[in-house]
């Protein structure tokens, strides 16, 4: 049964082309991944090219489409790019997925002036950049998506994260300015609630703070709401939904998935 509804599913986003930022792993990883397993070409993008060939070469072996672009969404000129590339590559853009982000530990009082504008160069300016490269190809194409992947800390701020929480904050509005705004132009802009999300950085950071990552996370996750924590698959098929045609009376919208860790 389970089989059948995930064949039935296939090609929901087919011959559309899509750009995920911060797509060399983790989170943006999943859904580039499953962009193209649903038929879309996607644009894998990010600062390790390395890491954006092995996700592409992958991709490709499996039967999808996807190429690398090298780009570092903190710089303008490399926001442009992107999207200029994959415009002139695939003759037009319908996905925009604003993935890219960095997200530092740094306890309060050690927050400088230098990483507030770090954060917010790469979490909001430059998604704010892709956005506004890619909105008139889009408006050439008659309509398209843009999706923004937030989290719960956007409501729910820690002190340790702060400059990336009040990030996500800015992102949650301009998600709602934009979709507004682009109403007539048949541009659908959502925003994704991330929770807790079980991916190699995430396993990092913990190995850092916690010693062994991997068990910490497995020990956190017996205590989540729903008994275990999130994994980029997850949160690739909100976005699939949002980017496919099922989602085409959706804007301005905070889709959660969150296991619960947000209500």
């Amino acid at each position: 049964m389970t089989d059948g509804i995930k064949q039935q599913n296939k090609g929901r986003v087919v011959n559309k082309v899509a750009i995920v930022t911060g797509s060399t792993g983790g989170i943006g990883e999943g859904i580039a991944r499953r962009l193209a397993e649903e038929g879309a070409m996607v644009a894998v993008s990010g600062r390790r090219a390395d890491e954006g060939e092995r996700v592409v070469g992958e991709i490709v072996r499996s039967g999808g489409r996807a190429f690398f672009v090298e780009a570092d969404i903190a710089k303008p000129a490399d926001c442009r790019r992107l999207i200029q590339a994959t415009v002139d590559r695939c003759g037009g853009l319908d996905i925009l997925v604003n993935n890219a982000a960095i997200f530092p530990h740094v306890e309060l009082e050690d927050q400088t002036p230098e990483l507030w504008d770090e954060v917010f160069a790469v979490n909001v300016r430059g998604a704010f950049l892709c956005c506004q490269a890619a909105i008139p190809h889009m408006r050439r194409r008659g309509g398209g998506r843009i999706i923004n992947i937030g989290s719960t800390l956007a409501y729910r701020a820690l002190a340790y994260r702060l400059p990336y929480a009040c990030s996500k904050g800015a992102l949650l509005t301009m998600t709602k300015a934009l979709a507004q705004s682009l109403l007539g132009d048949r541009i659908l802009v959502n925003f994704v609630i991330v929770g807790w999300v079980v991916t190699p950085g995430e396993i990092e950071l913990r190995n850092h703070t916690h010693g062994d990552g991997l068990r910490y996370l497995e020990e956190s996750a017996s205590r989540h709401p729903l008994g275990r924590l999130e994994t980029a698959e997850d949160i690739a098929a909100g976005v699939l939904y949002l980017a496919s045609d099922e989602a085409s009376h959706v804007t301005g919208c905070e889709l959660n998935i969150s296991g619960g860790l947000l209500i």
